[in-house]
């Protein structure tokens, strides 16, 4: 779903690319008639065809899912080839980073939009203020990837650019921030009652709720002690946050399996809520909710089809992925209809020398283009595809487990990326 602007800009550019993919239909349609451009059939489990590939060829980019990376890793490390995906950097991948720098090899990671753009954008403004001698005092960053406004038609306010599974298990998570010299923890039962509104200059209002661990990135961006607070968001739709909080206490965001053979939608969550067969199961459901009938949260199951007729058509299911089947169809884009990104960052820094305060912000409004690329794709896919590029060229001389957030990457990824109108928009105000 984000591949294709990536494999464009690189046979545009002259490289001879090999596209693999577990269906190779998909694989032949990025390809298009391209006579540098191979496609090829591949499971992650043929280890052997995978093994010829990376020895065949100067560099991997690994969009697959992120669990596969570190098997991804492990052959480019055996074959000496570089390395470039757009997802967080585990455990398992910096485990890979002395190996890699005793090879003289680059695994570069985080290297999308969130993570990505974001880790870019932020560290352009922090190494200038560091340059002109001030420090970094307050750090807030949000993203999220939107139906733009004329698509925002549904009560969610969401649509899914990419697998609905990731977006619904990220859901499940806890996070962390920094926030006046102390650490905040959120537990993932409140994951979205942590939530504050953000006004976007020029867009409008946003619901945004702490993403992951912010806490890390003191280091990561190189803030040390001098900061106060830290805190990186995900950015939805007012209303998105309501539901979601609901449907984690009644248990909708669970992974593990149930019986759902022979089942309709209904038959399911009247087993999973105990219902009776006379029952409303939209009354039931909200009062698992503690909310009226006629709230957002119970409504939304109903407007789904969660309390249909509609057969699941599985013998077993988890609740969260009995949820995502159905969102998937009902929360999807339709032909001609615009995706959105939104990458707001804002940044209090402290300059002792003059004894004034600067508040800097940087901010990424991006469309997709009707029956065109959507902008997720655009912003996760094209900066892999400039670093990649910068990786071939040897103008990256860092090597190990990296991210982007070291010049020689994101000053030239940022130019090109503004040379392809995906453009961070910086404002300073000093008091």
């Amino acid at each position: 779903m984000v591949a294709a602007p990536l494999v464009r800009y690189l046979l545009d550019h002259g490289y001879g690319l090999t596209v693999t993919s577990l269906v190779l239909e998909d694989a032949v349609k990025l390809v298009g008639d391209d006579p540098h451009g191979t496609a090829l059939r591949l499971e992650m489990s043929d280890e052997k065809t995978l093994s010829a590939l990376v020895e065949s060829h100067d560099l991997v980019i690994s969009l697959v899912p992120y669990s596969y990376h570190p098997l991804v890793a492990n052959h480019c490390l055996e074959k000496c080839t570089n390395l470039v995906t757009a997802s967080y950097v585990s455990d398992e991948m910096k485990a890979f980073d002395a190996a890699a720098r005793d090879h003289d090899l680059i695994f570069l990671n985080e290297i999308g939009l969130d993570p990505g753009i974001d880790h870019m954008s932020a560290m352009r403004i922090i190494d200038d203020v560091h340059a002109r001698g001030g420090k970094i005092r307050h750090f807030r960053s949000f993203c999220g990837g939107l139906p733009a406004p004329e698509a925002n038609d549904n009560p969610f306010g969401y649509k899914f650019s990419w697998a609905p599974r990731g977006v619904l298990l990220a859901s499940r998570n806890g996070a962390r921030y920094w926030r006046d010299n102390h650490v905040v923890e959120v537990s993932p039962e409140r994951l979205f009652r942590d939530m504050r509104l953000l006004q976007v200059p020029g867009v409008g209002d946003f619901e945004a709720y702490p993403n992951r661990d912010s806490l890390e990135y003191k280091d990561i961006y190189g803030l040390g002690d001098e900061v106060r607070s830290v805190f990186r968001g995900t950015l939805r739709y007012i209303g998105w946050c309501n539901s979601l909080f609901h449907y984690v206490k009644m248990g909708l965001l669970d992974t593990e399996q149930r019986n759902s053979k022979d089942m309709t939608y209904a038959d399911f969550m009247r087993d999973m809520l105990g219902a009776g067969l006379d029952e409303d199961l939209r009354v039931v459901s909200a009062e698992r909710m503690g909310q009226s009938p006629d709230c957002l949260p119970p409504w939304n199951l109903h407007w789904l089809g969660m309390f249909s007729s509609r057969p699941i058509g599985h013998d077993s299911i988890s609740p969260l992925d009995a949820l995502g089947e159905i969102m998937l169809e009902k929360l999807a884009y339709q032909p001609g209809e615009r995706d959105m990104v939104v990458l707001f960052h804002e940044f209090k820094a402290w300059f002792e020398e003059d004894g004034h305060y600067e508040r800097l912000t940087s901010s990424l409004v991006d469309f997709g283009v009707r029956y065109g690329d959507s902008s997720m794709s655009r912003t996760v896919s094209l900066p892999a595809a400039i670093a990649a590029r910068l990786i071939l060229e040897g103008k990256i001389t860092k090597r190990g487990v990296l991210r982007p957030v070291f010049s020689e990457i994101y000053n030239p990824v940022l130019d090109e990326l503004g040379n392809l109108n995906i453009v961070c928009s910086e404002e300073q105000t000093s008091y």
